[in-house]
């Protein structure tokens, strides 16, 4: 008989948590789980795709002020006694809150995935997340540094916490594109180092210091690929203009065909102010390309000792600056940690390994029904 599994998210949009339960669905053996799929608020583009594959999304229209949302916990707690759900599988602060108390409330054993560190401890948080990791529920660190904030902040007992890095399908960045294709579709010269990075448009991602770097770096050879769309959108791209960076600075909005950006790109920058585990870092990887990224957490765990890629220290536009120029000017290096980031990757960040382990751990805590 299949487990069946409700993954519980506060929306599909385009990002890393998201695209990480949409392949963690894809990747579960379906003889042995059966996956349903659950939006707090709305459901975003991914959902799409989830639905094109047969899988069930539900939408529930809650969560709409900043208040909590009593009324959520109820309707969480019948879709599981409705669905007849084993098991509960939650992303994000928001899932994770409302999944657990609903799983509580249903009888229903609850995995609740974390996927960042911490930057600002906040009480009621820790509490709750505290109170809320009982004996049928089970935490997913996405890695160790989280893992030690989870014990550290949360007080959560060590043997109710399991690793499991964030994996990807290294088939999602193969491009079909020639470089020189890739990159006449999006305007970049023949002769520019082009930097990317793709992400959310938010604090956390330090796109700011790019466009500094950006700044410092000077010539013209040099050009920031931006894809992904966010809260600071209008922001960057004036602060581009004050820095005189706009002709060099492409935004590109959300986009679906990552595979041929990062194709098109000489190098990928991640200068973000605190992370998990990056997928879109671990796409990069995968697709090849030699990353400069700031030195937090999970994401320096990656990279090692500098192995695959460069470290700079967080916030700091002047190392990212000479980070980029000195592999800019070494195409011997570029080409060797691209090569060694990609053997990183399919080695041990695949979404299979990652879709065995939480297997196994679906099968565990059903057993631990309350």
């Amino acid at each position: 008989m299949r487990l069946r599994v409700l993954h519980l998210i506060t929306r599909l949009p385009v990002g890393g948590a998201e695209r990480l339960l949409v392949d963690v669905v894809r990747s579960l053996d379906r003889e042995r789980f059966e996956s349903l799929v659950c939006c707090i608020q709305d459901k975003g583009p991914l959902a799409d795709e989830l639905e094109a594959g047969g899988v069930p999304v539900f939408c529930l229209e809650r969560m709409r002020s900043k208040r909590f949302d009593f009324g959520a916990v109820g309707a969480i707690a019948r879709l599981l006694k409705e669905q007849r759900i084993d098991v509960l599988h939650s992303h994000l602060y928001h899932a994770n809150l409302y999944g657990r108390l609903a799983a509580w409330r249903a009888g229903v054993p609850a995995v609740a995935t974390v996927h960042n560190t911490y930057t600002r401890v906040k009480l009621h948080r820790s509490l709750l997340n505290r109170l809320l990791t009982g004996p049928s529920t089970r935490v997913v660190a996405v890695s160790e540094d989280v893992r030690r904030d989870l014990i550290r902040h949360d007080r959560i007992p060590a043997e109710r916490i399991m690793v499991i890095h964030n994996g990807i399908d290294t088939g999602r960045v193969r491009s079909s594109l020639s470089r020189e294709a890739a990159r006449a579709r999006l305007g970049i010269p023949a002769d520019a180092i082009a930097v990317g990075c793709v992400a959310r448009l938010e604090e956390q991602k330090g796109h700011r210091f790019l466009l500094e770097a950006l700044n410092l770096l000077g010539e013209p050879r040099f050009l920031a690929v931006i894809a992904g769309d966010g809260r600071l959108r209008g922001e960057l791209e004036r602060r581009a203009a004050e820095l005189g960076v706009a002709g060099r600075a492409m935004f590109l909005g959300t986009r679906s065909d990552v595979a041929d950006i990062l194709r098109a790109l000489d190098l990928y920058a991640m200068p973000s102010l605190w992370e998990g585990l990056s997928i879109a870092m671990l796409e990069a990887m995968a697709a090849g390309l030699p990353i400069v990224i700031s030195d937090v957490s999970g994401v320096a765990q990656v990279i090692g000792d500098d192995e695959f890629g460069m470290k700079v220290p967080v916030g700091d536009p002047a190392a990212l600056a000479k980070a980029i120029r000195l592999l800019a000017d070494d195409p011997r290096r570029r080409a060797a940690l691209g090569a060694a980031a990609r053997e990183r990757v399919e080695a041990r960040f695949s979404v299979g390994a990652m879709a065995a382990q939480l297997a196994r751990l679906y099968e565990d805590v059903s057993s631990r029904r309350p």
